[in-house]
């Protein structure tokens, strides 16, 4: 934390890191990569967390905003504090994991697909965080859609709200409550630099919105880094341990 003596604290957003173990791993139609480990957040950032960018100033400062658009933010549709932040957009996911990243004084990020991928398909590549098989009452998701099941609640909940649905290292809302913004560019998933190209970046994780095939966990999903949606919102990831 960077202060002097007249500055007020800094109250930062407590995030809950997650190891995932590196190595081999299966990605989509059953390719093998490897990757290194990494810390994925174990929820998605929450309005609480997120209001602590806006009441320092953060839309203010240049420093978090290179070669990326800057806007003004908008209230989430459903703004209780653990309810997962929406109507972020790309850029500004990025400029919060920057800001985020110098207070906490290491690398944090928005995660690859890749990386996202890993964590919620486990390393053996099932379909959905907790198994292969869709299972009703496990994701905020509208299961009326396909008759799956019965919940259809069309709105967020508070993130961890369904712990029967955590991945194998115990990550949560990876399926259902809101799309996740990652890094990289949907049509040209190497190019993960932040720029002002409008080029659509990738979400991962279905929605409340979704139904059980929409969910599914090697599902990709995109939008123009510029938009705000209500059933959108994103994850931080570090590739640095812990301290």
């Amino acid at each position: 934390m960077m202060t002097t003596s007249s500055d007020p604290p800094i109250a930062l957003p407590d995030i809950d890191w997650v190891e995932i173990p590196g190595g081999a791993y299966i990605y989509q139609d059953g390719k093998s990569r490897t990757l290194p480990t990494f810390y994925l957040a174990r929820y998605p950032i929450t309005n609480l967390r997120y209001q602590a960018f806006i009441d320092v100033g953060g839309y203010d400062d240049a420093r978090w905003w290179q070669a990326i658009e800057r806007t003004q933010p908008q209230e989430s549709r459903w703004p209780q504090a653990e309810r997962p932040c929406t109507s972020v957009n790309w850029y500004e996911a990025v400029a919060f994991s920057r800001w985020l990243g110098e207070q906490l004084g290491y690398t944090v990020r928005l995660p690859t697909e890749e990386e996202w991928e890993r964590a919620a398909r486990g390393r053996d590549g099932r379909a959905f965080p907790w198994g292969d098989d869709y299972t009703t009452g496990y994701a905020n998701i509208n299961e009326t859609w396909d008759n799956a099941g019965e919940c259809k609640l069309e709105r967020t909940t508070i993130v961890g709200a369904y712990p029967q649905g955590a991945s194998s290292e115990g990550v949560l809302d990876l399926a259902g409550n809101v799309w996740e913004w990652c890094l990289n560019k949907h049509q040209h998933p190497e190019e993960i630099e932040p720029d002002t190209s409008g080029d659509a970046r990738v979400l991962r994780g279905g929605s409340w919105y979704g139904n059980p095939d929409a969910v599914r966990s090697a599902v990709r999903n995109w939008n123009d880094p510029g938009e705000r949606v209500d059933n959108a919102g994103f994850r931080l990831v570090s590739s640095e341990p812990i301290r």
